[in-house]
């Protein structure tokens, strides 16, 4: 019964963002949809857990709230920064239904930034909560583009005016009417991380958003029963997306407010829960932490994405977790996405398939329909086989950047958008990432990829995580730099890791230096990315006065 209600959710095309929750209430009702680390306190709506029927009434009455008591019209632009609540995307789904625009943004951003990006989505209400708004923001003058301000509760604490929204979420009508969407309608714009510079709005739709996650939830072996444990941020597609897929597949989510490794091998300790998906510096840290004083064997799916999963990283959470299949008892299984904020966050998967193996570096097939090819600098298609620009043409490619039509008419051409990824591709379709365009490092006449080079160096027992980056060199134009965080209790130095990355990585890509740092010193996205561009900032004088 369950998968058949996720086929069905999946070969739904009339899904679109005016009856999403209004079809998923129909199909899975009221099987629990969230368990949540703090419960919540609605009159209509309390406690740690909740159905699907209960959220599709929370996401209805706050139709009814933009519509009627903040006057949110169709086409209205309208940003939603929280703290890290459950509420987000249910926020965002109900100004969608309205035919609204959502631009939610990562609770962690400075004024500045906050400022920035309301003013580019030219949004006139923002919605908020104490806790940003007090630590982020502190007056409504420093968002100046903002006109009217809604926020969750306690709006009495805070300086200026704002409508509070609890009182009128508690007494709003629980039913707005499924709305008929043409699914490539704007329905939201979320803002690019900023790694190499201010941050860029990709332009979502129903469709976009959709029709990956519906079918990537169709096809991961689930069941009724299992329990998926995150602590992503919610306004990032990442998150976002994420949502997405388990609401498709009618899974229960055991949602954590704030990523702690302690907190949440407890919370999968606690809840027997089956699934775990995070990003890749996530799992370093758990690793970390220490995985054998937790009991981690109800995992049977572990998933990544986000930024390159280290193999090695893998194959110790796939030992912890067990996947039990009758009379068998076989390690559990790795999934690990390719995405990006621009395809919907979703465009290759990596599942374990009968006969199917996946190298390292491989990131697996492109989700269907997605299509991909690798192109030179020209736009020409490379030989099978070598490095490139991976191109991806397919629903989940956002309609382009908000307001910026140079930007948009040099990354997509003829519907393919040319992601800035360097990869390859082999004769099985299967997709090798090799580097962030950007990330590459053109030394002494040679191409460099960072991520094959932290690959190896951290196979080094004292090196917990690593980053390459090209700082500007007299003779080479570039040289590889590496920055690392090492193991809790390592005692090795700078020059003996070294001499050991000059032994074991050929001459050519070895790090010209290493530089040892602590984890919290790491520069990193809401995501838990690098930030290579700040490193390359805070370090590009290093080799100066150098032959």
């Amino acid at each position: 019964m369950h998968l058949l209600n996720n086929i069905k959710v999946a070969a739904d095309r009339s899904i679109t963002f005016g009856n999403f929750m209004d079809r998923l209430a129909e199909v899975y009702g009221d099987k629990t949809c969230f368990h949540l680390d703090r419960p919540l306190d609605y009159s209509f709506m309390s406690g740690e857990s909740q159905t699907f029927e209960q959220w599709r009434e929370f996401v209805d009455r706050m139709a009814n709230v933009f519509e009627k008591d903040l006057d949110v019209r169709k086409g209205d632009r309208v940003v939603v920064d929280m703290s890290n609540r459950i509420e987000i995307p249910f926020t965002c789904f109900a100004l969608m239904k309205i035919g609204a625009v959502a631009v939610p943004i990562n609770f962690m951003l400075t004024a500045k930034e906050i400022a920035y990006i309301a003013d580019d989505a030219g949004a006139k209400l923002m919605v908020t909560d104490k806790p940003v708004f007090e630590v982020q923001m502190k007056e409504q003058s420093a968002v100046p583009s903002i006109e009217r301000w809604a926020v969750w509760e306690k709006a009495e604490q805070l300086p200026g005016e704002f409508v509070e929204i609890k009182p009128l979420i508690e007494k709003a009508p629980p039913t707005y009417p499924p709305q008929e969407k043409d699914p490539d309608e704007l329905v939201g714009i979320f803002y690019t991380s900023g790694t190499t510079g201010f941050p860029k709005g990709a332009m979502m739709t129903s469709r976009s958003l959709l029709t990956a996650q519906r079918l990537t939830a169709a096809i991961i072996p689930t069941t009724s029963k299992d329990i998926g444990v995150m602590a992503l941020p919610l306004a990032h597609l990442f998150g976002f997306g994420l949502t997405l897929i388990s609401l498709s597949g009618g899974l229960t989510g055991y949602f954590v407010r704030s990523f702690d490794p302690h907190r949440i091998m407890d919370a999968i300790q606690k809840s027997r829960a089956t699934i775990f998906v995070g990003v890749p510096a996530m799992y370093t840290m758990m690793l970390e932490a220490g995985l054998d004083e937790h009991d981690l064997s109800s995992v049977r799916i572990w998933g990544s994405s986000a930024d390159a999963m280290p193999d090695e990283i893998a194959k110790e959470f796939k030992k912890r977790g067990r996947l039990r299949l009758g009379p068998l008892d076989l390690d559990s299984i790795f999934l690990d996405a390719y995405g990006m904020v621009e395809l919907s966050s979703l465009a290759c998967l990596k599942m374990p398939l009968p006969g199917i193996k996946f190298p390292p570096k491989c990131v697996g097939f492109p989700m269907p329909p997605i299509r991909t090819r690798i192109l030179d600098e020209q736009g020409g298609r490379v030989r099978r086989g070598e490095v490139g620009e991976l191109a991806v043409k397919g629903p989940c490619v956002m309609k382009g950047y908000w307001n910026k039509p140079e930007e948009t008419a040099e990354q997509m051409v003829e519907g393919w958008f040319r992601t800035g990824d360097m990869a390859r591709k082999d004769r099985f379709g299967r997709i090798y990432f090799a580097d962030r365009k950007k990330d590459v490092v053109k030394s002494g006449g040679y191409s460099v990829f960072s991520v094959e080079v932290e690959q190896e160096i951290l196979e080094n027992p004292a090196v917990a995580d690593v980053a390459i980056v090209g700082i500007p060199h007299p003779t080479k134009k570039e040289a590889p730099v590496a920055i690392c965080v090492l193991e809790e209790g390592s005692t090795v130095t700078e020059e003996e890791l070294h001499a050991w990355c000059r032994e074991n990585i050929a001459r050519y890509k070895s790090p010209r230096r290493v530089i040892i740092i602590s984890m919290e010193e790491m520069p990193r996205t809401p995501t838990m990315k690098v930030l290579k561009r700040e490193l390359r900032q805070t370090y590009g004088d290093l080799f100066e006065g150098e032959e």
